[in-house]
Parts: structure tokens; sequence; C-alpha cells
């Protein structure tokens, strides 16, 4: 057993140093080129905020979700579990996309479906189900930005975790509000947003032209 055990975490190291072999291995997929520079960057603990900028289908969905459950395998300690959130434009919109596509990729791995349970509002480590997980959002389609900022508020931790799917015509006011789980002192802590760049005003907009 503590061999195994040891084994376990060295597998646990070397996906977190390397987040392509993490997809390689439980996914049996071979990134794109750009799939490949974004999940270096995500890992990479000095780059706290990202932005995929494109059209519809060239994999943005399921990099957000390859990311999602790389954090949730990688990160965290004993008292310091990660936690994270998952929106996008719509509730309908999350329910149809994202939110799916983390069961899609689940699927594929031995590993994921042994340690993670998905449902329909979260996905959580069976054995810290209250404190490990990444739990998804939404606001109602009448909420204006300010109630839309305050639905992903309040997240705090020492690994912190927030993804935006279809983020163009959000406002940018939410993804101030994303932000404030950055505000900590996180260890590993990252705002990552993806969709069509529809509004220069927007959130996915103001990610475009921040300097």
């Amino acid at each position: 057993m503590a061999k195994e055990g040891e084994l376990f975490r060295k597998t646990i190291a070397r996906w977190r140093s390397d987040p392509v072999a993490f997809v390689r291995d439980n996914f049996k997929v071979e990134p794109d080129e750009w799939q490949v520079d974004a999940l270096r960057a995500f890992a990479d603990p000095s780059i706290p905020r990202m932005s995929l900028q494109a059209c519809a289908g060239p994999g943005k969905s399921a990099l957000l979700a390859w990311c999602g459950w790389y954090f949730l395998s990688c990160f965290g300690e004993p008292g310091d579990h990660p936690k994270g959130l998952a929106v996008a434009i719509t509730n309908d919109n999350l329910r149809a996309n994202l939110w799916p596509e983390f069961a899609k990729w689940q699927q594929r791995s031995p590993y994921l479906k042994e340690y993670f349970e998905w449902t329909s509002e979260r996905i959580y480590a069976k054995q810290h189900k209250a404190t490990w997980f990444l739990e998804a959002r939404s606001w109602p389609k009448t909420a204006n930005a300010e109630e839309q900022g305050k639905t992903i508020s309040g997240l705090h931790g020492g690994y912190v975790l927030v993804l935006v799917d279809e983020s163009g015509a959000i406002p940018a006011t939410v993804g101030r509000a994303a932000e404030q789980a950055l505000a900590t002192k996180v260890k590993f802590g990252k705002v990552m947003q993806a969709g069509n760049p529809l509004v220069r005003d927007g959130m996915l907009g103001e990610a475009a032209s921040r300097r």
C-alpha cells in the first residue's frame, strides 16, 4: 500500500508539472498546438487571468473542461482544498455546453471516475464533498450586471478557479467580481474565460484590450 501511495503522489506531481501529460493520460487525446500553449499557461501560477478568443468550434469548451479537471486533480493540500465556480452567459448555455463537457471527459478517465462525482450542480471529490469542488452557478435571465457579479462573488481559499464560458457579451463588471477570488493570498488562483468577442465593453473585450 505504501508503494501504491508513493506512485500515486508521483503521478499527481508529474501531472501538476505537465498539464499536457494530464490530458493525454486521462483523456487519450492529443491537444492542438494552441491548446498546448493554453494548458501550459493555465498551469503557470504567475498567470492569474486568461481569456480565449475565437470563433465557434475550435475546442474552447473542451479546454475549459480539461483545465477544470486538471485543477481539481492536481492542486490543494490537507486543510485547503481546491474550490471553483463555472458560469456562462445563460444558465441554458452552461447546461447545454460546458457542464456536460465535464461529464464527457470524465467518462474517458478511470482516475476521474474513481475519485470524483459529477452531478447537475457540482463536481466534488468523493472523500471531501463539502470542501473540494467545482460548482455550476447561474443568474436569472432578468439579472442586471450587479446581480450577475454577485453570483460569482464569495469564492476564497488558497486554491481557487473561476471558469466563464461564452463571455463575449457578459458585462465587464462580472469579470471584476470574479477577480475578487484573486484578492486574497492565493497559492494558485485563476480566472479563465472563453468566447467570441461580440462587444467591446464586455468581459472578454475588456480582457482583450487590457494592458
